[in-house]
């Protein structure tokens, strides 16, 4: 297990996607993102953006880049390329943000075919990283889960997991002892909160602080993995401004001692 250290705060900007679709529109967003608090982003969900421009801007704004999400086509088919953005931004992981495998199967595609980009990422000083929703922890045929069929025909050195905190306790699954469990896997982490609706009583995303999850226990437990970077998400904001919920759960993390 790596060293215990507090994961630094970033944001992931999936959160802010519909202001990321322009480069101008980017920098603005990023601008904001900084007066927020943050000092690291994951990039997800961008629109057209020069590689040389994202670089700049991050540094104008002192920024730096924690992971992304890019698509499962970029990955497999056009690596050199992938990884050569991620050395000029400075970004560590290759993030695979939606993949759903429903079947054995297709679960020894997906490893069949991203393992030569995996090892090539591996080699350039990058780590491939899997983002997980629910349905990785559901049981397919022979009985296992995706997630369980991944760690075991993977290797940690090639294939890192990006968890998502929110999806693992939506799926039944302990937030803090999956960190701790795979902690030689984890560089990255999302971090949302759960709260259910008033009317329907079913659970919604809030920002980080204003749910019913237990984060000193998992962030307690994501410093005790060594994990470095714990991004802010949240999917939906039902209406509210997203800048607003990105900066209202940054203040709550800075309550809690981050």
């Amino acid at each position: 297990m790596a060293k215990e250290c507090k994961p630094r705060i970033a944001a992931q900007l999936y959160t802010v996607r519909a202001f990321t679709q322009t480069e101008e529109s980017i920098a603005e967003t990023l601008r904001k993102v900084k007066e927020a608090g943050y000092d690291s982003v994951q990039i997800s969900a961008f629109g057209k953006c020069g590689t040389d421009f994202l670089a700049d801007v991050l540094a104008r704004n002192e920024l730096t880049v924690c992971a992304t999400h890019t698509p499962y086509e970029r990955i497999v088919g056009d690596t050199e390329a992938v990884i050569a953005e991620h050395l000029r931004i400075g970004a560590p992981c290759v993030g695979l943000g939606f993949r759903r495998v429903q079947s054995l199967a297709e679960g020894e595609n997906f490893i069949k075919e991203m393992t030569p980009a995996a090892k090539k990422m591996r080699d350039a000083g990058l780590r491939f990283v899997y983002h997980n929703h629910q349905w990785e922890f559901i049981r397919l045929d022979g009985g296992i889960t995706f997630m369980e069929y991944y760690l075991e025909n993977t290797s940690a050195e090639e294939f890192g997991l990006l968890p998502d905190m929110y999806w693992l306790q939506y799926a039944g699954v302990s937030p803090a002892k999956f960190l701790l469990e795979h902690a030689d896997r984890i560089d990255v982490i999302h971090l949302k909160d759960m709260q259910p609706d008033a009317e329907s009583g079913v659970q919604k995303f809030c920002e980080v602080g204003e749910g019913n999850m237990d984060y000193a226990d998992i962030l307690s437990a994501a410093a005790k993995a060594g994990v470095r970077f714990a991004a802010v998400e949240q999917d939906d904001c039902y209406g509210k401004d997203p800048f607003d919920c990105l900066a209202c759960s940054r203040k709550n993390l800075a309550r809690m001692g981050y």
